[in-house]
């Protein structure tokens, strides 16, 4: 028997699926005491009306109970064995046999065509009689299946990877039990055993055409789809407001968003194309020397007008920004009488601007030196005196730049007021002059990173180990608001590498702590310090020098690289000592190069004499101090407020001579918006729901919807935890599990230490366990392994997924000891949350009607790209394809794949026709709807993803059918952004002065023409809270304002993990955490190594098993 097939052998189970058509035999529900009794009901609502366990009315009344509604919530009925508060369409019929039905629950008589799948089917392996201590009773699929998502394609069988019968519960209910009573602010209803006015009746019918279900079952096999179907050729365009959302409580909030006036600005900007260039009789020195430079005589007619160069063409390399920026300003200062005395602006790269005309429209500077003081000039010839003749007649070793200047546009003002009626005008040149004009005099003055500006004069907030240091900054632009210019400005803080020897960050990239510790590199250390050093810039400590930027890493210390001088071969290390009389003291470390990459173009330096160069930006999220820099970024929304408002009076933007020049005028004050507040759902567990006005809830006697019974797992303990502290965690996390709805069966699992395996790996170490577990063959299917991992951040944990989920294909759980020895019942009812939806269950679900959702089939969709991180360019970047797999939003699947990080998703369409296919499989249903979250979008990047992807999506659909067309919403999630809003009155925010979750802004500072909002998803738990800013940018199903806010908002409800809500959106943050955790499936082929490592490789990317591929294993 192969490993699958064992694997898989005892979950094929019967299920015990009991109901009475005729409603004998069934319990009922007094909705005033919260009691069972067992006198049946009936649902007589409508003729597709759907028992499974709640009802709803629409016009009618409910006999059971509930009392009378007109499409209202009617807590009337209970379904004994009620399928997990996953819909069951119609007549439930799936296998019941008519004789049967004494512990049912629910018969539907107003459907006559409803799901009435499997009457007495014996050869599906399925029974839904009337056994209720042998099934769960429950479809936590969704939609009235039970199935693994895809894992195995015998028909009607159970394949769920888990023994899912023997839950020894009868129904869901929690029967002669109340739900319990919340907190402050909090309020608990009946739980998912009678859920009602959930609105999923209005779904319709499961596919019957045998045609299309040949299609959606996938052995069809993929459709055709040309290139030039006209559908795909198709031009999408952004769509615009439907109008701003109303209804709900409404507050005043001030946003951190500055009226800037443009009242006294000129009518017309004058922009100038800037090109800057090394000097010409030095562009090939630079590189090559001074031979071979001489120009060709020009013989215009003659031959040689046609011949080819006697050299061929000397490719340069890019200038950094920042010189080019320096460049520009040396050219303003040293030509300053070309610019007529008009105060220009520039954003150190191509562009200048003048608020006049100025009298020429293209010019020439040469001989532009950034380096034009007394001291640079005597330094040039001192160095020039010290060498060769060469190198003497070539002083322009000291470089100096041609710029070139054109006036390429004039851009008129007029524009602004013309967009605010027409959305079709092009409104980004003005806005772009008006932001360089806006930062220029503190673009002097600050280091800037992006949109953020550093003063590296002020006292830094904190030193880092590493090498690095906090400084405080602000984040400063422009936009365009409804008939108005507003500027977003905010507190940030940013790590820069500390000014000092190189060799602390080499320590720190090495994790090392002394230097005799850095020894016998291997090929994976040379490339990940290649990776930690990229671009940093340093200067020689042993002769002046300007800064240069380190581009790669040698193999060879200087004691064995050699190098000839003055015809003499000698080691860099005898250089040193020859050349400047320095005895090196680690001449076996590997050496930088601050030089070319070209092979024999190298610069090299020992790392003892280089320094890092001040001011330089650490870009990185690795090997810093994560927690000091969020607590120092955290800053309460008072301090925070107070903060933005004193960079506003430190910018001295009333004394700005480039602002006056272009005559804008900056308000001071905070900008004063009226926020709309909407409420929360009711989150739906087993026995209880939760209304919490904060967000955020417990576990406490809350039971899961759907809690997997765990009969077969493993744990595996890597590092020095004791047994004994192992048996502990295990007996809490099996009591957890237990009182949540997840039973633990075997109380005892295989329990492999590395500390009695001292020889075998991680991966040895997993494989074993799964060995011994697939040996059990009494407690059924291996399921889980519980991995102790002896630290945070542990270089195990990567290795302990990429096994679990590519090659065993089981589910994997680590926990790290330090949080095992002190773990308490929260943090095991947490984990509980992780593991149950890895295994295939569901936690919870919203209860109450969602819009689009709850009126026809919808696929809810999340999608990110994580792209590597600075200096590891290198790598590919994972995308992630996230996709919702029951009728609630609850479960999802994911696609991941590694591809080139300049493109576009590269495999999007046949990832999200997988996807397509496996929710129908689990749902019987096509969807009728597509909401679609992209993450990781800019504001330029909108049109070309918009275009993009909705082809792929389109491309999706015609793989499946050729006349399939759901109708789509897309949007576009960003965390990205520095907006944030302060309420006026304390007694609208909450404790720490935020404001509360569900605020919502979608006017005053918000573009008048772009679908937008900003929405508040979370209560955070330090500093002030972030909104989401949310952009509709495609809506075929017309929702209005009000109605993708409030899905938006109360999908954030869903993340499995969490008992709060989530700052953004569950599909989008599932994209993310999909992303992230695939990376850990890149492998890394190191490749041969010659004399440099620049941080190169080539990487595999492992599949997820099959076994888990549709299941939650990126949670």
């Amino acid at each position: 028997m192969s490993h699958n097939e064992d694997y898989r052998r005892d979950r094929y189970v019967s299920r015990q699926y009991a109901y009475n058509r005729d409603g004998s035999g069934s319990h009922w529900y007094d909705s005033t005491r919260g009691r069972y009794g067992s006198d049946g009901y009936n649902d007589r609502s409508r003729s597709d009306s759907y028992g499974y366990g709640y009802h709803r009315d629409y016009d009618v009344s409910s006999q059971y109970g509930g009392g009378a509604s007109r499409y209202s919530d009617s807590p009337g009925e209970h379904d004994q064995g009620h399928s997990g508060y996953d819909r069951g369409y119609g007549d439930y019929g799936e296998g019941y046999n008519d004789r049967f039905g004494s512990h049912g629950g629910y018969a539907s008589w107003g459907n006559q065509g409803g799901h009435g799948k499997g009457r007495d089917r014996e050869r599906h392996d399925r029974s839904y009689g009337g056994d209720r201590g042998g099934g769960h009773g429950r479809d936590d699929r969704g939609y009235g299946r039970q199935r693994d998502y895809g894992s195995n394609d015998r028909p009607g069988e159970e394949d769920r990877g888990y023994d899912g019968g023997h839950r020894n519960r009868d129904g869901r209910g929690e029967r002669g039990r109340r739900g319990g009573r919340g907190g402050s602010g909090s309020q608990e209803g009946p739980g998912a055993g009678f859920i009602s006015g959930s609105g999923y009746e209005l779904i319709g019918n499961p596919i019957s055409d045998p045609r299309v279900e040949e299609e959606w079952s996938g052995r069809a096999g993929a459709h055709e789809v040309r290139s030039d179907d006209p559908d795909l050729q198709r031009e999408v365009q952004i769509c615009h407001r439907p109008g701003v959302a109303s209804g709900g409580r409404t507050i005043p909030v001030n946003v951190n968003y500055f009226k800037v006036s443009v009242d006294k600005a000129p009518k017309e900007i004058f922009k100038y194309h800037v090109t800057v260039e090394r000097s010409r009789d030095v562009a090939a020195a630079s590189r090559y020397g001074t031979t071979g430079a001489q120009q060709i005589t020009e013989d215009p007619g003659g031959e040689a007008a046609n011949a080819a160069p006697r050299h061929e063409p000397r490719p340069e390399r890019p200038l950094p920004r920042a010189l080019i920026g320096t460049v520009i300003n040396a050219t303003l200062l040293q030509y300053k009488e070309s610019f007529e005395g008009v105060r220009v602006v520039h954003d150190a790269m191509a562009s200048l601007y003048a608020p006049v005309k100025l009298s020429w429209t293209l010019k020439e500077f040469v001989d532009v030196d950034p380096d034009n003081t007394d001291a640079a000039r005597d330094y040039r010839q001192q160095m020039a005196s010290s060498h060769s003749e060469n190198t003497k007649a070539c002083v322009n070793n000291f470089r100096t730049y041609l710029v070139k200047m054109k006036m390429v546009e004039v851009i008129s003002l007029a524009t602004l007021n013309n967009y605010y009626s027409d959305a079709s005008v092009n409104v980004m040149p003005v806005v772009q002059a008006l932001n360089v004009v806006a930062r220029h005099l503190a673009t002097q003055r600050f280091v800037t990173v992006g949109s953020e500006l550093y003063n590296m004069k002020d006292k830094k907030l904190r030193l880092l180990s590493g090498g690095k240091e906090i400084y405080g900054g602000y984040h400063q632009a422009l936009h365009v608001a409804d008939h108005k210019v507003v500027m977003n400005i905010n507190q940030t803080i940013g790590v820069f590498y500390s000014p000092g020897p190189l060799m602390d960050l080499v320590m720190a990239a090495l994790r090392v702590r002394n230097v005799n510790d850095i020894k016998n590199l291997s090929e994976k250390q040379l490339k990940g310090l290649a990776r930690a050093l990229r671009k940093i810039d340093v200067f020689p400590t042993h002769r002046s020098d300007r800064r240069r930027p380190i581009c790669g890493v040698s193999v060879m210390g200087a004691d064995i690289t050699m190098m000839n001088y003055k015809g003499e071969v000698k080691s860099v290390a005898n250089y040193f000592s020859d050349r400047y009389q320095k005895t090196l003291q680690y001449p076996s470390l590997p050496m930088v190069n601050v030089g070319s990459k070209r092979p024999g173009k190298e610069t090299w330096l020992p790392i003892e004499v280089c320094t890092v160069a001040p001011g330089q930006h650490f870009s990185s999220s690795g090997n810093v101090d994560q927690p000091e820099v969020i607590r120092l970024a955290s800053q309460p929304p008072r301090a925070r407020q107070a903060d933005i408002l004193n960079h506003v009076h430190q910018a001295g933007f009333e004394n700005d001579p480039y602002l006056e020049a272009f005559g804008l005028n900056v308000e001071q004050r905070f900008q004063t918006v009226e926020a709309r507040v909407m409420d929360g759902p009711y989150v739906q567990y087993e026995n209880v729901s939760v209304h919490r006005s904060d967000g955020q809830w417990s576990l406490n006697n809350k039971k899961l919807v759907c809690g997997m019974s765990i009969r077969n797992w493993g744990v595996v303990v890597l590092g020095e935890t004791r047994k004994s502290e192992v048996n502990k965690f295990k007996d809490k996390l099996c009591e957890a599990g237990d009182e949540r709805g997840m039973p633990f069966k075997n109380k005892h699992p295989v329990v492999i230490l590395q500390r009695d395996n001292r020889d075998m790996e991680v991966d040895e170490l997993m494989e074993l366990c799964l060995r011994e577990l697939l040996e059990k063959n009494e407690e059924g299917s291996p399921q889980l392994i519980l991995v102790i991992l002896p630290e945070t951040n542990s270089v195990h944990y990567g290795e302990v997924k990429r096994m679990s989920d590519t090659v065993l294909g089981i589910a994997s759980q680590c926990v790290v000891a330090e949080k095992l020895r002190k773990a308490n019942a929260a943090f095991c009812a947490n984990v509980c949350l992780k593991i149950n939806m890895r295994l295939g269950g569901k936690n919870a679900v919203l209860k109450g009607p969602l819009p689009l959702i709850s009126a026809a089939p919808t696929i809810v969709i999340g999608v990110d790209v994580e792209r590597s991180s600075y200096g590891m360019d290198d790598q590919p970047a994972i995308a992630a394809v996230v996709a919702s797999m029951d009728a609630y939003s609850a479960q999802y699947a994911a696609r991941v794949a590694a591809q080139n990080p300049r493109k576009s998703i590269e495999k999007l369409p046949k990832m999200l026709k997988e996807l397509f296919l496996v929710y129908c499989k689990n749902t019987e249903r096509r969807p009728e709807h597509v909401l679609y979250y992209r993450d990781g979008v800019s504001d330029g990047e909108m049109q070309s993803v918009l275009q993009t992807e909705m082809r792929a999506l389109c491309t999706a659909f015609k793989m499946i059918s050729g006349d399939y067309k759901p109708l789509v919403t897309f949007i576009v999630a960003n965390k990205r952004h520095h907006v944030r809003a302060f309420p006026v009155n304390s007694r609208d925010g909450d404790s720490k002065g935020n404001v509360k979750p569900g605020t919502v802004i979608d006017s005053v500072v918000m573009d008048p023409h772009l679908f937008s909002f900003y929405l508040w998803g979370h209560s955070t738990l330090q500093g002030t809270s972030r909104p989401c800013h949310y952009t509709v940018l495609y809506d075929d199903n017309s929702l209005a304002a009000e109605d993708v806010q409030l899905l938006t908002y109360h999908l954030g409800y869903t993340f499995a993990r969490s008992t709060h809500s989530v700052s953004v959106i569950t599909p989008v943050y599932y994209a993310n955490e999909a992303a992230a955790h695939a990376r850990h499936f890149l492998e890394e082929r190191m490749a041969g190594t010659d004399t440099t490592v620049s941080g190169g490789g080539r990487f595999k990317f492992a599949n997820v098993h099959k076994e888990v591929l549709n299941r939650m294993f990126f949670i």
